[in-house]
């Protein structure tokens, strides 16, 4: 269960991360007029966002990670066959 938690966990930093270092590159492509320039950059960002996702990611296996939801979650499971 715990390496379930910890995969949420890893989840979460990679999408979080990816997210900014998007909207670091739009910004970027809009500074930079040189199409050669913003290639080279963009390089230099997608690297360094990957770099910081597998770095984050190994170090959390030196913690003890669990999750705990902010609401309860009620389920119900019917029997087809009790409620006829």
């Amino acid at each position: 269960m715990v390496d379930k938690h910890r995969q949420k966990l890893e989840g979460l930093v990679k999408k979080e991360v990816t997210k900014m270092f998007e909207a670091i590159l739009d910004y970027t492509q809009i500074a930079c007029s040189d199409p050669m320039t913003f290639k080279a950059l963009r390089s230099k960002i997608l690297r360094v966002g990957n770099d910081c996702i597998r770095t984050i990611n190994n170090n959390l296996s030196e913690y003890d990670i669990k999750y705990i939801p902010k609401t309860e979650e009620v389920i119900v499971i019917k029997n087809k066959k009790l409620n006829k």
